[in-house]
């Protein structure tokens, strides 16, 4: 099921602004937790070792690193 809201007059330009900022923001996380699970997925494939998000939050991946590891979609 889909809601619909609509804007008050003249307040379209503050929407777009927030829903501006709520994308990037969005973005950006998506982003990170990619990065987060790209080093948990090669620490657990190639170097076999057990760990979680906690763990690797502050590991940092080469470029050819980052390629190794196997993506899998869904």
């Amino acid at each position: 099921m889909q809601d619909f809201y609509r804007c008050e007059e003249g307040m379209m330009t503050v929407t777009r602004e927030v829903a501006n900022m709520a994308c990037h923001k969005l973005v950006a996380d998506m982003l990170y937790e990619a990065c987060i699970q790209a080093i948990c997925d090669y620490k657990r494939r190639i170097e076999k070792v057990k760990t979680n998000k906690r763990d690797v939050r502050n590991l940092k991946l080469t470029r050819e690193q980052y390629l190794r590891v196997n993506i899998q979609h869904y």
